[in-house]
């Protein structure tokens, strides 16, 4: 058996093997926090989950935080500072979300050299309340409520460099462009996606623009990024998928997760709700269906980005076709008339 005597000399000669995603020390995370924040000596640190970015609560006596830390690469240094004057802008203007905190030093963002390179840190409030998967009526309209709310504070606000750009031509061109590769095997579905975007971009190119206000979404409006109190209070957090776009999008993204469990009356509820801060337009309600269908093509297209072989085990193409077929089928229940 032949020994790859280059491969074992670029092993040796590394002081440290080189690393995808590490999981930091939460004593050195805490004793960071500690130091930065003046926080008791007391604090504890509970690391909540894995995703996009590993969460942590911080426990400080009778004050609880979340301790974001973002994995390396996936967001800039200039977003995140967007994303920290976002918020800043909300809270400030009495919409319930968890906002960042500055340090002793008045900084907000923590920047973590670790083994795979640099990653960012940031405190956050605590968002109080319980996460509801399944909301009644009368919740589902509150959150239309604060959603509309939101938006009249993001409608033709320019913040910064965002997470992501929601505009259809650019999620469509990125679909196609992630998807190529993976569908290689499967050429009718990929055939239908171009198909689809020849009809999306016809139907927008058609349509008065100024029926469809623009601004900054939340981007990823369901259940695991909001909490609700007692009292149907909802507050915001992780916006880690903001971004410009039809402010639209946003409703159709709360349309499409879950939605064979979803019913209508629901949905209806925080249209009704949202309405009471913002009045959307024919346009918009008609075309809600299509940002769903945005919704779900950009659901696609990051797992096969983050299912990479890499740090994610590879998204199997025929996984990835059958998923093709999915929103075909809900394009047929619900578009086709708007085509």
């Amino acid at each position: 058996m032949k020994t790859n005597t280059k491969s074992n000399s670029y092993i040796c000669s590394m002081n440290v093997f080189p690393v995808e995603y590490s999981s930091l020390s939460t004593q050195a995370l805490l004793d960071l926090v500690i130091d930065r924040y003046r926080l008791a000596s007391a604090t504890s640190i509970l690391f909540l989950k894995r995703g996009f970015n590993d969460t942590y609560r911080i426990d400080s006596g009778k004050e609880r935080f979340i301790l974001r830390v973002y994995k390396h690469g996936w967001r800039s240094r200039e977003s995140i500072e967007t994303e920290v004057s976002l918020l800043e802008h909300l809270h400030t203007n009495n919409v319930s979300v968890s906002y960042a905190l500055s340090d002793s030093n008045g900084n907000h963002i923590q920047t973590i050299n670790a083994p795979e390179g640099e990653r960012f840190a940031v405190l956050f409030t605590y968002a109080e309340g319980e996460q509801v998967k399944k909301l009644n009526k009368e919740q589902a309209y509150q959150l239309g409520a604060a959603t509309g709310k939101m938006h009249t504070l993001t409608l033709n606000k320019h913040f910064g460099i965002t997470a992501q750009n929601y505009d259809p031509a650019v999620q469509f061109e990125t679909t196609l462009s992630a998807l190529n590769p993976v569908l290689s095997s499967h050429p009718e579905e990929y055939a239908y996606l171009q198909k689809l975007k020849k009809d999306f971009l016809h139907t927008f190119n058609s349509i008065d623009s100024s029926a469809l206000a623009s601004g900054v979404c939340h981007g990823d409006l369901q259940a695991e990024n909001f909490h609700v109190s007692q009292d149907s209070k909802f507050t915001f957090f992780d916006l880690d998928f903001f971004g410009t776009g039809y402010l639209v999008y946003d409703i159709g993204v709360f349309i499409w997760y879950d939605h064979k469990n979803k019913p209508k009356e629901i949905i209806d509820a925080f249209i009704e709700g949202y309405q009471t801060e913002r009045k959307l337009t024919e346009t918009e309600i008609k075309l809600l269906p299509l940002f769903s269908t945005l919704r779900a093509l950009f659901q696609m297209t990051l797992y096969c980005k983050i299912s990479d072989g890499k740090q994610l085990p590879l998204w199997p193409p025929q996984q990835v076709a059958d998923f093709v077929k999915k929103v075909e089928k809900w394009v047929k229940q619900r578009l086709m008339t708007i085509f």
